[in-house]
């Protein structure tokens, strides 16, 4: 399939998503949303699903001319049936799309987090990483996957799924966020070293943890149909 992941910052890339598609198959084609800016924005039929990165922006307190077009675009989208699989901040772009709020967290979260799995457990425990400062609530008519005590932290609506974590972070791209946010880090109190050192004990488990996420939801993307929660089934 044609899968377009759409590249906000150049250092939050596909990761483990890209991997997986290589593997699977799949052709991936990034659109990088600085470039496009206001547009236009490519007709969302010519992909057979989409995948929004993280950012550092905000998607409801950021100014950048990209942001509004994106929901748009992902609007666009899942209103057409080509499913959208958002990822931290394109969780909560598809969130603002779909009816719901984004907002400030009453606190970040960062670092490797166990999720509390809801719906069946649909989206696994982890751990799984994450580094947010917003948070998304539910859409109408969406159903919640997984949360933290803080926030949601998974919906489906239909054949799009929103995730406020980070499943497809490799060692590389965690490292360059460490070194980058150390300020932030500083400011939260936050051990920096005690995310590398879970990190590097696990690449290989957290590799097929989100290997086993992307092929759960890219069942949806291919028929829909219902599967057995542990083995692919977002229900």
């Amino acid at each position: 399939m044609d899968l377009c992941v759409v590249e906000q910052n150049a250092d939050a890339p596909a990761g483990l998503l890209a991997q997986w598609a290589g593997e699977r198959g799949h052709r991936v084609v990034t659109l990088r949303a600085a470039e496009i800016g206001r547009g236009p924005w490519p007709d969302p039929r010519a992909y057979r699903a989409i995948v929004p990165l993280g950012a550092e922006e905000s998607v409801h307190a950021s100014n950048e001319e990209w942001i509004a077009p994106q929901v748009a675009f992902l609007r666009e989208a899942h209103e057409a049936g080509v499913p959208v699989l958002g990822l931290c901040f394109g969780g909560q772009a598809l969130a603002a799309a779909l009816g719901g709020v984004v907002r400030a967290a009453p606190a970040p979260e960062i670092g490797w987090l166990e999720l509390e799995a809801l719906d069946g457990g649909a989206v696994p425990p982890g751990p799984w990483f994450a580094w947010h400062s917003d948070t998304f609530t539910v859409p109408p008519g969406a159903v919640e996957l997984a949360r933290t005590p803080a926030c949601p932290h998974a919906f489906r609506a239909g054949r799009s799924v929103g995730l406020q974590f980070h499943p497809e972070v490799t060692p590389a791209i965690v490292e360059g966020w460490l070194r980058g946010g150390r300020d932030t880090l500083a400011r939260h109190r936050i051990d920096g070293d005690a995310i590398r050192a879970r990190m590097h004990a696990d690449v290989a488990a957290q590799r097929a943890r989100a290997f086993a996420l992307f092929d759960t939801v890219a069942g949806l993307w291919t028929d829909g149909r219902r599967t057995d929660v542990q083995s692919g089934g977002l229900g």
